[in-house]
Formats: C-alpha cells, structure tokens, sequence
C-alpha cells in the first residue's frame, strides 16, 4: 500500500507537468476527462474501473487546477494549437466536474446549484472564447462564417473536426449553465451550425461523438421541427451504428433527453438498467465513459419518481 501510495504522488506531479502537452483528440469527449490520470498511473496493474472508483477526487483536483491556471491568464495564446488546448480543458472541468455537481446540488442546495452552474458558465465563456480563437488563427474571417455574413464561406476539412466539435461543446455548455440568460441563448443556432458542418465531413466521427451531440440539440434547437423527438431519436440509431453497440452514454443520452420528454417509463427504465448490467469491453477508448455512463444512468434510476408523473 506505502509502494502504490508513493507511485500515485509520483504520477500525479509527473501528470501536472505534462499535462499541458497531452493529446486528447483519440479519446471520446466524456471519456477524456478520465483518461488523463489512467495515462500516468497504468503501470500500477489497476483496472481502469478501480482507479476510478479510487481516485475521482485526485482527477478533479488535477483538472480545476489547471482549469484555473488558464482562467486566471487574460492573455490569448497566439498559437492554435495552445488555444484549442486550453478550450478543451476547460470545457471538459466544465462539464464533468462543475455541472454535473450544480445538477445535483439543486436538489440539496437551490442556491448553492445556481453558484456552480455560475462558476460553470465562466469557464465555458472562456472556452469559447479560446475556441473561436483557434479556428480563427486558422481562417481569419471565421466570425464573420459564424455570425452568418453572406459573403463569408468556409472549406472545412477533416483537420478540422476537433475545432468545431470542441466549440460547439463550449457554446453548448455557456448556453446550457446560463441558465435562460438572453444574451447566451441567442448564440444556440452556432452549435447547430458548428454541428452540421463537422457531420458534413464525417458523420462517424470519434464513434459517432456528432450524432450523439446532435440528440440533445434537435430537442432544444430554437427551429426544433414538430417531430423533434424522432429526429433525436434518428440520431441515437446512427450513433449507435458508429460505435457498433458499445458506446453506453448514448442510450444514457437517449433516456434523458427523449425518453423523459415522452414521459416513457418503461424503456427509461430498461435503457437504464441495460447500461448498468452491461459489461462491454469491445473498445478500450470508450471503457472509462462507459463507466462514467453507468455512474449516471444510476442516479438518473434513483431519480425516476421525480422524473416521471
């Protein structure tokens, strides 16, 4: 035990210090915030699911460090590389530590589940920020594209994808931790447009990591069609197609979003409980968010009264 607690100390300062220069690109985005530790601690001859159920607080406090080391820099890193870095970091604290802990804390806590999704939003502010930074080092006229000017057009490629996947994540995240503030609502059609242009390019991407953003956005879109609920679900399908079967957060997704909003019970239920007895380990990338899938498919069950009337 003193061994593997001296290897853990070690992995962590050596996780600090390289940090910065990790590649998250290969990783599914719900799985990335994860991987990191496991990338400095897989010599210990520990399951993915035991470092897990042992270390989260280690990788939280790893991930708000850093998260707040950029925060706390006003400057703009002038490289695009550093910049789409940085967004995703934050992004990534954003969604895996502080909503997910806001969501929860409602419950307890009105008032102290308004002060995190607050202390979210600032961290997906300055994600955008450093995401439209990245994409317009790389096309100067890029906020002119997004802000729909008619003479502005883009040829994205596939070097783009993580770009716009990671930008349409943060404006996703601002709009979603403001709470219904106007000023960031208003800014929901760019994830669409964010969206549709990286599915232009390839629709599979990251196992189907466009598709499965795409369930919650059809619902929510401000040009949402009658059949909303069909066309998120269309997205379910095809994701599950590009992760043949074994990515566990979308089935997670499809019950939240669909499944609550058509008040079924029943598949909400088994969707659900499918994913906690599920003991996929076909591939290795998506092993730690299906973990993390299971862990909220549980507290979605424990909610099920609540959720449904």
């Amino acid at each position: 035990m003193q061994l593997f607690s001296t290897l853990l100390r070690i992995g962590i300062l050596i996780l600090i210090h390289y940090l910065p220069n990790l590649n998250f690109s290969i990783i599914k985005p719900h799985a990335r915030i994860w991987f990191i530790i496991i990338c400095c601690l897989n010599t210990q001859s520990c399951s993915t699911s035991t470092m897990l159920r042992t270390s989260p607080n280690t990788v939280e406090m790893i991930m708000m460090k850093r998260s707040e080391s950029i925060l706390e820099s006003e400057a703009i890193p002038d490289r695009s590389e550093k910049s789409l870095k940085h967004c995703i970091i934050l992004t990534q604290t954003a969604f895996g530590f502080i909503m997910e802990n806001a969501e929860r804390e409602l419950d307890e806590d009105y008032k102290q589940g308004l002060t995190l999704y607050a202390e979210a939003n600032k961290y997906f502010t300055r994600a955008v920020v450093l995401g439209e930074n990245y994409m317009f080092l790389r096309y100067p006229w890029f906020d002119e594209w997004l802000n729909n000017s008619p003479d502005k057009h883009i040829k994205f490629g596939n070097d783009d994808m993580e770009g716009l996947y990671w930008l349409a994540a943060a404006y996703g995240g601002a709009v979603s931790s403001s709470r219904g503030e106007p000023e960031w609502v208003i800014q929901l059609p760019k994830v669409g447009k964010l969206l549709d242009n990286a599915l232009a390019i390839d629709p599979n991407w990251n196992y189907g990591s466009l598709y499965s953003a795409m369930i919650p956005y059809s619902l929510s879109r401000p040009d949402a069609p009658v059949n909303a609920s069909e066309v998120a679900e269309g997205y379910y399908r095809k994701a599950l197609v590009a992760s043949d079967g074994k990515d566990l957060g979308l089935h997670v997704s499809f019950a939240e979003n669909v499944l609550i909003a058509r008040q079924n019970r029943s598949e909400f239920v088994r969707l659900l409980t499918l994913v906690l007895e599920s003991n996929h380990r076909g591939i290795k990338e998506l092993e730690v968010g299906n973990y993390m899938a299971k862990k909220r498919a549980q507290w979605l069950l424990g909610r099920t009264e609540e959720l449904f009337y």
